[in-house]
């Protein structure tokens, strides 16, 4: 694929979002009521959804809720919890592993998924699942992840307050992300970007640093604030390198006011981005930004934003090398 039509997976947002907005779970009788608690299980441009959940529902769901970015899941989470994995191509060994073990432990299971063996495994058991658009990456598709993600929540009676699709999407329509797009790209080049957020916007700036790992093939850096405060910001003491500052901050963060300044004192560039509509609106808005930016600073530097070869090499050694069987056992039982 060429690197601009690879820019158009990022691009075609809005319609993604539109059509994932028209799709429903299935197999949704088969949910009980009442949880424990809440696991989302997924890697990489799909675990990001974990990560978006997690923030969403701190300051609503009154359950713990646990992230697994791994081949194992905590011994805790087991009968009356509720699990989702989310893994775009359905074969995510890690995803599968983890999905097994919580249908083994008896927990409630739902998918969502491009296809693979994850839709197959929860078509043969009737498990809840969403099915979204095929063909992509994960990180290009990451509004379709997460509004499949919610809707199994809110199919489940969590509602997570998020808009519908068709308002996202109408939003999106309104903001200039192509031109955001470029002139972060223009800023960046030849720079090592370091995003910074809030905890509440961790996800934002997790993704931004993934999106300049995986499209741009550069190091990048992520530091979340206050945490930063006691350790990051004395990195910046004695600072070299040809490091550029990406801030991402609600417009009346003053921590985060108080660090772009301490930063320009440090002789730092910084860019600053306020941000001022809703979680979402500003989440998938921005995702979508860095997402064009690091495709396009790819194509500035000849390379193929879509191509990550040491993911593939991974995956390939993780199918050859390693069994499954031995992986999905307890640690204890490894020793």
């Amino acid at each position: 694929m060429e690197p601009n039509q690879f820019l158009k997976e990022y691009l075609d947002w809005t319609q993604l979002i539109e059509e994932i907005d028209l799709v429903e779970p299935v197999n949704t009788a088969s949910l009980k009521e009442g949880i424990e608690g809440l696991l989302i299980v997924g890697m990489g441009g799909s675990g990001i959804v974990g990560d978006v959940i997690y923030s969403l529902s701190s300051e609503i769901l009154e359950v713990p809720v646990t992230l697994v970015k791994d081949f194992h899941v905590p011994r805790w989470v087991g009968r009356g919890w509720l699990a989702i994995a989310v893994s775009y191509s359905g074969n995510t060994a890690e995803t599968l592993i983890c999905l097994n073990e919580v249908i083994r432990r008896g927990s409630q299971v739902a998918v969502v998924a491009s296809g693979g063996e994850m839709i197959r495994l929860a078509e043969e058991r009737k498990l809840p699942y969403v099915t979204i658009p095929p063909g992509r990456t994960p990180r290009s598709s990451f509004p379709a992840l997460l509004l499949a993600t919610l809707k199994i929540l809110k199919s489940f009676g969590i509602d997570l307050g998020v808009p519908r699709g068709k308002q996202l999407a109408e939003f999106l329509k309104r903001e200039d992300t192509l031109k955001l797009g470029y002139e972060l790209s223009e800023r960046l080049l030849g720079k090592i970007p370091v995003f910074v957020s809030s905890t509440r916007y961790y996800p934002l700036a997790l993704r931004a640093k993934d999106e300049f790992n995986e499209n741009t093939k550069i190091p990048a850096k992520v530091e979340i604030y206050p945490e930063g405060f006691h350790n990051d910001i004395v990195g910046w003491e004695a600072w070299f390198g040809p490091f550029s500052i990406v801030i991402f901050r609600d417009e009346n963060d003053v921590i985060l006011e108080f660090l772009r300044e301490t930063l320009l004192g440090a002789g730092l560039e910084v860019i600053t981005y306020e941000l001022s509509n809703s979680y979402v609106h500003e989440l998938i808005k921005w995702s979508q930004v860095v997402g064009i930016a690091s495709v396009v600073l790819a194509m500035k530097r000849g390379l193929d934003p879509r191509e990550t070869k040491h993911i593939r090499k991974y995956k390939e050694f993780i199918k050859q090398n390693t069994s499954l069987t031995m992986l999905s056992m307890p640690r204890e039982r490894l020793k």
